[in-house]
């Protein structure tokens, strides 16, 4: 059975402190939680409703960058043979390749400039990566990078993606990351100084001010208030309590 590569098909927020998380992002965009047996304790998953789950709260392990992030998880045919990719193209490994139960093989990379990212081998295909279109879910994911150049052929390397790259101004270059003729992710400059190399999911909501000013109240750092733009729809950043960025979208309308 072909597992399909180059997609992001699961996003863990890592901190050392889950309740906290599971508390801001429940009351922000009404995710609730489900657990699930593991060999070494409960597992919680991020649950949209009780048949759709798309993601899950870890404590931070040994090893793991210390600071607030979300891990998304890069789907690979096989873990161990990417993990050795990555360190053939100037990444590093941050955990080995370990067998969860039946359900895949899991290892942690960083990239050439510190970024994590897990290498996801399912035992069995787990759909696309597609959530657009599906209110308080993924619709995006961001690398924000001090040298977008060096990341973007990392990933090509180490995903099979191709790159897009698009004109923003002053923004700089845009670089969509596409595989199977879908857009995948993107990578672009920094534009929050200061944040250490992060992959940055966005959410799809329906009011991106109404859901800004709620995390401003409970908490997050607005680091981008929301803005439009033209094709896309308003978009907005910020770091949660425990520092992690995350991003929301409310599509453009048609």
């Amino acid at each position: 059975m072909q597992i399909p590569t180059g997609r992001f098909v699961w996003f863990e927020y890592v901190s050392t402190d889950s309740a906290k998380a599971q508390g801001f992002f429940g009351e922000l965009f009404n995710w609730s939680t489900q657990a699930v047996p593991m060999p070494d304790g409960a597992y919680t998953m991020i649950a949209l409703d009780k048949d759709t789950t798309i993601g899950g709260y870890m404590a931070t392990p040994k090893g793991a960058p210390t600071h607030a992030h979300w891990l998304p998880h890069l789907q690979v045919t096989d873990a161990a043979a990417t993990l050795a990719k990555v360190e053939a193209n100037g990444g590093k490994t941050a955990a080995k390749p370990w067998k969860l139960g039946e359900v895949g093989t899991m290892a942690v990379a960083l990239d050439p400039l510190g970024g994590v990212f897990a290498l996801w081998q399912p035992t069995k295909p787990m759909g696309t990566g597609d959530w657009k279109g599906v209110a308080n879910s993924w619709c995006w994911n961001e690398l924000y990078t001090e040298d977008p150049a060096k990341s973007v052929e990392f990933y090509k390397q180490i995903g099979g993606f191709t790159d897009a790259a698009m004109d923003m101004g002053p923004m700089g270059t845009y670089h969509v990351l596409k595989s199977d003729g879908h857009d995948r992710g993107g990578v672009m400059k920094s534009p929050m100084p200061g944040i250490p190399q992060n992959w940055t999911p966005y959410v799809q909501v329906a009011d991106a001010d109404a859901v800004v000013a709620k995390a401003k109240r409970l908490g997050a750092d607005i680091k981008l208030p929301p803005n439009d733009v033209a094709g896309i729809g308003r978009i907005a950043l910020f770091l949660d309590p425990q520092g992690a960025p995350i991003g929301i979208l409310q599509p453009a309308t048609k």
